[in-house]
């Protein structure tokens, strides 16, 4: 007769363990938080975001020049500007992307640096290709001002992707991070609207080019800016419900491998604690308790992280809608000073007597 086997030996185990029934009894759960549990994300490539606003900030500085109102002196000006602006800020960004990983002042120094050469070999280039040797002196000068004018922004997204890795990837924080950088790009375009816009270099009896351009990408900057307010907004509500959740929720340790079988996750980003919603055993043979819902980090860290990337949202939005309407009304209140100018032109000749004309009898 054969003992009858223990109701733990190996003889009674399922063949099949289920993986969809995790238990609380894990020894795991006795573990320390680790942490290596969760890397943080990689760092943010800033290569696309430098070439978005070189090829934005080449457009603008055309319009700044008012590129076109010399008609034949400045002839392939534009392209010119727009096709080595972008490709110029896309491999600065190549250069510095390992700068996101240097101390401050390290890295501050190294974009001024940068970024200045970077502006003073785009302009001599641009230049050279418009006007030969002779424009390579005054393109240098001329992409060096523009370097200056630019460096706030280039720095503005060199230092919020510097802030990319600070928490998990996919986390509530970690995609605030990474709307951040973007955030920088458009309110520098923004800015930009007003240097491009007004008639700072306005030439008299010359021609205006359209400054469309200019106008839209300063609309989308603010719509941009928008939509990151709203992103961000969306972020803190979700992370303020999960807090109120947290207060039914067990505490459990943050590397228990049964934890990534609960059909709902959210990773606040910052910090390594875990709570866990649980469905008990209704008593049934070889049934466990169930995790339904996991919130991993700490949800106090996270609350000030996603605050403070809602207040710079809306300070952006708040900024670039303020440089959109002046530049607006600027441009209306030139149009309506041109017209009376005109008009007042027009009268002056009227009024002059006419001679030469000889009067019929």
């Amino acid at each position: 007769m054969q003992p009858l086997a223990h109701p733990r030996s190996p003889l009674t185990a399922d063949p099949f363990p289920s993986q969809d029934a995790p238990s609380l009894s894990s020894p795991s759960l006795l573990a320390p938080p680790s942490p290596t549990l969760a890397p943080p994300s990689h760092r943010a490539h800033v290569a696309l975001p430098f070439a978005v606003l070189g090829a934005a900030g080449g457009w603008m500085a055309a319009d700044f020049f008012r590129v076109g109102a010399l008609e034949h002196m400045d002839a392939g000006l534009r392209p010119a500007l727009v096709a080595i602006t972008p490709l110029t800020a896309l491999l600065l960004g190549v250069v510095l992307q390992p700068v996101t990983r240097w101390p401050a002042a390290r890295a501050a120094v190294a974009t001024v640096v940068s970024v200045l050469s970077a502006a003073i070999f785009a302009g001599a280039f641009v230049g050279a290709m418009t006007w030969a040797k002779d424009g390579v002196g005054t393109g240098a000068a001329s992409g060096f001002w523009c370097g200056v004018a630019f460096l706030p922004g280039f720095g503005a997204v060199l230092a919020a992707s510097r802030r990319v890795g600070r928490a998990r990837a996919g986390s509530l924080v970690d995609g605030a991070d990474r709307r951040t950088v973007w955030l920088a790009v458009a309110v520098t375009i923004a800015l930009g609207t007003l240097a491009a816009l007004p008639d700072w270099t306005l030439l008299p009896g010359k021609g205006m080019p359209a400054l469309g351009v200019s106008r839209a990408l300063g609309i989308l900057a603010v719509t941009t800016t928008g939509i990151v307010a709203l992103w961000n907004a969306a972020a803190l509500f979700r992370a303020l419900r999960a807090t109120q959740k947290l207060r039914t929720m067990r505490a459990c340790a943050p590397d228990d491998p049964n934890l990534v079988w609960a059909q709902r996750q959210l990773d606040f980003g910052l910090g390594y604690q875990a709570a866990a919603s649980v469905l008990p055993a209704g008593g049934i043979y070889r049934e466990h308790d169930r995790f339904t819902a996991v919130i991993r980090g700490d949800a106090s860290l996270a609350g000030r992280a996603l605050f403070g990337a809602l207040a710079l949202a809306g300070a952006a939005l708040v900024c670039g809608q303020g440089c959109l309407l002046a530049t607006l009304s600027g441009t209306s209140s030139r149009m309506a000073t041109a017209a009376w100018l005109e008009d007042s032109a027009t009268a002056l000749d009227l009024s002059r007597p006419v001679t030469g004309i000889p009067v019929a009898e």
